[in-house]
């Protein structure tokens, strides 16, 4: 194999089909685009989010710095593709407890399975490197296609907030999962 040219990432986090890697600071024209997209945003449970060019550097250094988070790109093994970002979030490391989110950007990668191996990969992390006793997360009740990732990872619905959620005039209901 010839070289590229483009420097490999580091496999922070190894998987079977993906890896969990560092996020770079050329990734950010890409989450940049991804996150302007409102099915993307809309699923995420974003609606009105917008990532702003003015914006990228704070959110790189935030991504870099923030203790109460960590951030990784979801890179897929083969072709090193970068196809989104998994988190611990709101980390509150005296009671062992942390929310997960998760974005995959590429929609040519929704409904493969990359999603379920990052949060698998992302909760044992979690659980295992960092010594955590919990990891949760949320989703609105129309990511179907979250849900059954997240069972599929291991995840089992926790509780529901009803009506959370306000999208085109209705209400949706808010999963906790655990």
């Amino acid at each position: 194999m010839e070289p590229t040219g483009e420097v490999q990432r580091p496999e922070i986090v190894p998987g079977e089909r993906i890896f969990l890697s560092q996020v770079r600071r050329e990734d950010i024209p890409l989450y940049a685009r991804w996150f302007s997209d409102i099915e993307l945003t809309t699923y995420l449970g974003l609606r009105g989010f917008s990532f702003m060019p003015e914006h990228e550097q704070e959110w790189y250094d935030s991504v870099v710095r923030d203790r109460s988070s960590r951030t990784f790109a979801i890179v897929v093994r083969e072709g090193q593709r970068l196809i989104g970002n998994v988190s611990l979030m709101n980390i509150d490391e005296a009671r062992g407890l942390a929310e997960l989110g998760i974005a995959i950007g590429d929609k040519s990668a929704w409904g493969q399975g990359y999603g379920s191996e990052a949060v698998r990969l992302m909760a044992d992390y979690g659980l295992t490197f960092m010594g955590l006793h919990t990891i949760y997360l949320w989703h609105v009740a129309y990511n179907q296609r979250g849900h059954r990732a997240y069972l599929k990872a291991g995840f089992k619905v926790a509780g529901r907030l009803r009506g959370a959620d306000l999208f085109n005039g209705r209400r949706y209901d808010r999963i906790l999962m655990d």
